[in-house]
């Protein structure tokens, strides 16, 4: 079929299933469900797919899904999704909530694949695609992740870091993958980038005495925490502004009382930067700047490390495509390109494995991650997005020249675990 017949054919199947496309997306935001909690999600997911005959695995992580159409061998792409809400507060309570708006990209992509399939695209091209349905992306609840990880049944706090370490993405050649971009005039964005994260905590410890009578035989482990406070300050001005760099320590332990020199305090921050070399060499200054604060004092310091989200650099060939087929559907001036953000995500750790695309689109009113975030564009939410998708499917899997690899996946990811995940409290 010619590819111009099969975008007729794709669109033709995409106004048979609206219907159900979006009351997939209706129940799925109608039950927001935390990271590493999302079980009844997980059930209206397994149940849509297995009821359009698509065998899946549905344990991955707790609660993610695993579900493949077509049985070659060649070029395999991966529709990744996350499930999770975030948790909110209106001025009177806390409740989840999908106010990131992952069930639209949860019930996009699980739709497009039930469609993909009627349209037996796979099969035909020997190709390979999968949903991954991934939990937790939101980096929050951390005192109930602990708990999971100290009962071995998770590794690290986000969904797709358990996954890449279990090697769910090892056969896959691409990721495509999409997020709402907030309340705006425009339809759609793409090529943004995501800042990178760690998360860093320095316990200072020195030597408690009275204060008043014997200020002079204590260590203040509070003064080792100011000073480091004023040496971060200072060592941010080493790095350029397009890095990107975000440090604020604050001070979120202090031991002692008003009579006693404290010997003992905590400072904790996140650092974040544009890319994964800055990211690590400003976790490494951070590092220095704690543990010589410490010393010129008379104190001890310990680092405690908690991985975060690697920055996203999206590839370029991909979203040529993505592109084309976002023109189809608007003018130019209704697609926002190369936004730099300094939100993060852990899209960024499969972006440094793999060629990755997350393109944005709109369709949403009021604040992203607020209480007030509501769905108003279905069409350009679920339809428009679906087409998109589907369309650059089509073309990677129709032309072998789109089908960009990283063919040192393996050497990236040996780096990966070594040098990133296993950075651990």
């Amino acid at each position: 079929m010619e590819r111009q017949d099969l975008y007729i054919e794709i669109n033709r199947e995409i106004q048979q299933n609206k219907d159900g496309l979006i009351k997939l997306g209706r129940e799925l935001f109608s039950c927001p469900e935390p990271g590493f909690k999302e079980v009844e999600s997980n059930q209206i997911l397994t149940s849509f797919l297995r009821g359009h005959g698509i065998p899946c695995r549905s344990d991955l992580c707790l609660t993610g899904i695993l579900a493949t159409v077509g049985s070659g061998d060649g070029y395999h792409i991966a529709l990744v999704a996350d499930m999770d809400a975030l948790v909110v507060n209106d001025g009177e309570k806390s409740y989840p909530c999908h106010s990131c708006g992952h069930s639209i990209q949860t019930a996009v992509m699980a739709g497009v694949l039930k469609m993909l399939k009627d349209l037996n695209i796979a099969e035909e091209t020997g190709g390979r695609i999968s949903f991954i349905a991934a939990p937790a992306e939101e980096f929050i609840e951390f005192d109930y992740r602990q708990k999971l990880k100290e009962e071995g049944k998770i590794n690290y706090f986000s969904g797709k870091q358990n996954m890449i370490e279990q090697g769910v993405f090892d056969d896959v050649d691409c990721v495509l993958t999409m997020h709402v971009n907030g309340e705006t005039e425009t339809l759609f964005d793409v090529n943004s980038t995501l800042a990178g994260f760690m998360v860093k905590k320095a316990v200072f410890t020195g030597q408690a005495s009275h204060s008043g009578a014997a200020a002079h035989m204590g260590r203040n482990a509070l003064h080792g925490a100011s000073l480091c406070m004023d040496a971060v300050a200072y060592m941010k001005d080493q790095f350029p502004a397009d890095v990107g760099l975000q440090i604020h320590p604050v001070i979120t332990e202090c031991g002692g009382s008003v009579n006693i020199i404290p010997e003992k305090a905590v400072l904790e921050t996140y650092v974040r930067a544009n890319t994964l070399a800055d990211l690590l060499e400003a976790g490494e200054k951070f590092d220095l700047c704690a543990v010589h604060s410490a010393a010129a004092l008379g104190l001890s310091c310990r680092i405690e490390n908690r991985t975060g989200y690697m920055p996203l650099k999206q590839s370029k060939e991909l979203n040529e495509i993505i592109y084309r087929h976002m023109r189809e559907i608007c003018p130019e001036e209704k697609i926002i390109k190369n936004v730099v953000s300094g939100a993060s995500g852990d899209i960024g750790d499969l972006g440094y494995l793999l060629p990755a695309v997350q393109f944005g689109f709109s369709g949403i009113r009021g604040r992203i991650h607020s209480s007030d975030f509501t769905i108003v564009d279905e069409e350009n939410a679920y339809l428009h997005t679906a087409e998109i998708v589907m369309k650059t499917v089509c073309d990677i899997l129709t032309c072998p020249g789109l089908q960009v690899k990283n063919e040192d996946f393996k050497e990236r990811k040996e780096f990966y675990l070594k040098n990133w995940l296993y950075k651990e409290m």
